[in-house]
């Protein structure tokens, strides 16, 4: 406050003074710092619960209402791009079975807007100058396969129409990508499932022949199969959530783990 001295008879007799109230002064810059970086980490930790908070629903109540929410708060896109771009970025935090599933619906499943997901998906990932079953490896730590080959059918069908586009020479058609991406997977049951017997086991000789003549735009080299079958065998396609996948289906209860039958 302030004192003003102030002529209240207007002809320059006894002066009365008054308290004014003074404006408060301003807030210093250190203040001002201090209160917008509250201001800031208050938005961020609403943000990450928000997100947290659609991964969840996402995990356990279902993926269409997860993805609805995160939409409603504005934090994803509600367009077949968006979507995928969620389902990649968060792929370490969200049931990669859930995903596998969403990935490989129907083609006529909400008017195929997961299929147009999927395209989004794949067509995003970088293949080029990728050995066929390292870029098959980075195609699969997203999501688990389903169980339904008709599901396995659609993802792998996209996988190698990708490989194959941005891979210029290595496949004579799309075809014979789609084909060995199915037998890749195979041999890595046929390999690493702990259920089966040793010696029903695919040999190196049994892949190679395997995949002769499987398809008339011409034959796969053998070497390039052969180095295929020892880099499996070497190193098996796995996903972190594998060992916790196999608890559960311990459990009984549901997985995407994909047993492929070999005779």
């Amino acid at each position: 406050e302030r004192l003003a001295s102030v002529d209240l008879g207007g002809t320059g007799g006894d002066v009365e003074q008054l308290e004014v109230d003074s404006p408060a002064p301003a807030p210093s810059h250190e203040k001002r710092m201090s209160l917008g970086t509250v201001e800031s980490f208050d938005r961020k930790q609403k943000l990450q619960v928000e997100i947290e908070s659609g991964i969840l629903k996402f995990n356990t109540v279902s993926v269409k209402k997860g993805l609805a929410y995160l939409a409603e708060m504005g934090h994803i896109e509600k367009t077949p791009k968006g979507v995928a771009l969620f389902l990649r970025h968060h792929q370490e935090r969200l049931d990669k079975t859930l995903v596998g599933e969403y990935l490989a619906r129907e083609k006529d499943y909400e008017d195929g807007f997961c299929l147009k997901v999927l395209h989004e998906y794949v067509d995003s990932m970088e293949f080029e100058g990728m050995k066929f079953d390292e870029a098959l490896r980075y195609f699969l730590e997203g999501f688990r396969l389903p169980g339904e080959a008709q599901k396995i059918d659609r993802l792998m069908e996209k996988f190698a129409e990708r490989y194959y586009i941005t891979n210029s020479g290595v496949f004579a058609s799309a075809d014979m990508a789609f084909i060995l991406a199915f037998s890749t997977i195979m041999l890595q049951t046929s390999l690493h499932n702990p259920a089966l017997a040793e010696h029903k086991r695919m040999t190196e000789p049994e892949f190679v022949k395997q995949n002769k003549g499987i398809s008339s735009d011409g034959e796969l080299p053998d070497d390039m199969l052969i180095e295929i079958y020892h880099r499996i065998k070497r190193t098996p396609i796995t996903l972190k959530s594998d060992e916790q996948a196999a608890r559960r289906q311990k459990k009984g209860e549901r997985t995407g783990f994909i047993i492929f039958p070999v005779s």
